[in-house]
C-alpha cells in the first residue's frame, strides 16, 4: 500500500438489480449499487489537484488491463469502474515532473531529433510547462525502444468532463498501442476539463474550435515528445472520444501538415469541416443512438446547445472523403449484427476514409466496458484494435522513415 493512500475494495456476489449511482467524476462512469461494488478511497487527492504535482516521474504499469482473456471479458466489463478508480489512484500516487516545452521546431518527416536518446519503457505521468502553465499528460512508451528506430505517435484526447486517466482506461490505447510499437500520449485538459473555447459555448455558433491554450499544449506535446524520443514524424495520429473526438477532428484541419490520420470516436460531426487542404486518412466511429452528439445531425443534435444545427455523421465523413478525392459512393459491409462499415475507396495517394456506424450504439467507445448512462457499447468491434491497424497502414509502410 502506498503511503498516505488507503484503498478498501469489497466485491459482493449478489447481482445488480438495475440500481446505479455515480461513484467518481471521470468519464461519467457509473457503478451498480452496493450489491455489486463498494469502494472507499481515503487520503486521495481529487483530479483537480493533478495540475499541481511537480516532482519526479516514475515508470508504472497500470493494473487496469490485467484481464485480457475472452473468458474474463465479461468480468472486466463489470469491474470497469474498479479498474478506472484503481488506475486513477495509482496515477495520483505517482509523482510527476514539470518538463519545459521543447523550443526547437519539429524535425521534417522522418526521424525526430530525439533519435539516439535513451528511452524508458512503460507508462509515466508527466508535466509540461506551456507558456508558464504546468500541463499534465500520460506517456506510454513501447517495451523495447532502442532509441534508434523511429516510432509512430498517437495523441489520445479525453471527453468532457473527463481526464487523462479515464481516457487511458476507456480507450485501451495505453495497453494496446505500445504492444504494437506506438508511443501513446494522453493529455489532460485540466480546468476546465474540455478542449474547446468555453467562452463560446453559450453562443449559437455552429462549431466551437479548440482553445488557443490547448492548441499550444498539443503543439508543445508533439515537439517535446519528438525531442525526447525517436519519433517517426510522418506517422503522428490523433484520436479522442466525444469532445476529444472533436479535438482530434479539428487537428485534422489545423495541424494537417503534421498528422497522418485521425480517428474520432463519437464526435466527427462536432467539429467544423475543412474541405480544402492535404488529403487526410480518417477512421471514425459513431453510434446511431448517440444522445449526446446525434448521428443524424440537425437542430437539437447537440443537447447541450440545442439551437445548433450539426451535419450528420455520414455527411461529415463524406466531406473528409471529398477532401481525400475518394470515389463518391462508399461501400457498405455488415460486421456482426450491430456494425456497418462504410468505406470510401480510390482516394488520393493511398489515403482511406472509413466510418464504423454502430446500430443502436450510444455515446461510447466500441469494444470498451459499459457506461450505462451513455448508452449501448457494442462488442462486435474494438475501436482501439481497428484504429491501430488503420494507423499501421496510413501512410503505407513502404513510405515510412527507415531506421
Amino acid at each position: 500500500m502506498l503511503e498516505g493512500h488507503s484503498l478498501a475494495v469489497v466485491m459482493c456476489a449478489d447481482p445488480c438489480e438495475g440500481r446505479c449511482l455515480p461513484v467518481i467524476g471521470i468519464m461519467d462512469i457509473w457503478a451498480c449499487g452496493l450489491h455489486d461494488v463498494q469502494m472507499a478511497v481515503y487520503g486521495w487527492r481529487g483530479a483537480s489537484d493533478l495540475g499541481r504535482i511537480e516532482s519526479r516521474a516514475v515508470p508504472t504499469r497500470s493494473s487496469a488491463f490485467a484481464m485480457r482473456t475472452p473468458q474474463s471479458w465479461r468480468l472486466a466489463r463489470r469491474l470497469g469502474v474498479v479498474v478506472a478508480i484503481l488506475s486513477a489512484a495509482v496515477a495520483l500516487a505517482i509523482p510527476a515532473r514539470v518538463v519545459p516545452a521543447a523550443l526547437a521546431e519539429p524535425a521534417p518527416p522522418g526521424r525526430s531529433s530525439g533519435c539516439g536518446s535513451p528511452a524508458v519503457a512503460g507508462t509515466t505521468t508527466e508535466m509540461l510547462d506551456v507558456a508558464g502553465a504546468a500541463r499534465q499528460y500520460r506517456l506510454a512508451v513501447p517495451s523495447e525502444p532502442t532509441g534508434k528506430r523511429p516510432l509512430p505517435l498517437i495523441l489520445n484526447f479525453h471527453g468532457a468532463p473527463s481526464n487523462d486517466v479515464a481516457q487511458a482506461v476507456v480507450s485501451q490505447l495505453e495497453e494496446k498501442g505500445p504492444a504494437r510499437g506506438f508511443v501513446v500520449v494522453t493529455p489532460n485538459a485540466g480546468d476546465p476539463p474540455r478542449w474547446d473555447a468555453t467562452r463560446e459555448l453559450t453562443t449559437t455558433q455552429r462549431f466551437v474550435g479548440p482553445s488557443d491554450a490547448n492548441l499550444a499544449f498539443t503543439n508543445a506535446l508533439v515537439k517535446n515528445t519528438a525531442a525526447r524520443l525517436c519519433i517517426d514524424m510522418s506517422r503522428v495520429y490523433a484520436t479522442g472520444l466525444s469532445n476529444g473526438a472533436e479535438m482530434a477532428t479539428s487537428l485534422g484541419c489545423k495541424f494537417s501538415p503534421r498528422l497522418a490520420a485521425i480517428a474520432p470516436v463519437a464526435g466527427v460531426n462536432g467539429a467544423e469541416p475543412c474541405p480544402h487542404g492535404k488529403p487526410m486518412s480518417v477512421i471514425a466511429f459513431h453510434g446511431t443512438a448517440d444522445a449526446s452528439i446525434g448521428y443524424a445531425g440537425g437542430v437539437g443534435a447537440l443537447p447541450a446547445r440545442p439551437a445548433v444545427d450539426l451535419p450528420s455523421v455520414e455527411a461529415a465523413v463524406q466531406a473528409w472523403a471529398q477532401r481525400a478525392k475518394c470515389r463518391a459512393t462508399p461501400a457498405h459491409r455488415a460486421i456482426g449484427t450491430e456494425v456497418q462499415r462504410i468505406a470510401y475507396r480510390g482516394c488520393d495517394r493511398s489515403h482511406a476514409v472509413v466510418l464504423y456506424a454502430v446500430t443502436g450504439g450510444g455515446h461510447t467507445w466500441p469494444g470498451s466496458f459499459d457506461v450505462p448512462r451513455n448508452g449501448h457499447v457494442t462488442q462486435d468491434i474494438n475501436a482501439a484494435d481497428l484504429m491501430l491497424e488503420f494507423f499501421s497502414h496510413h501512410p503505407p509502410p513502404s513510405k515510412n522513415a527507415k531506421s
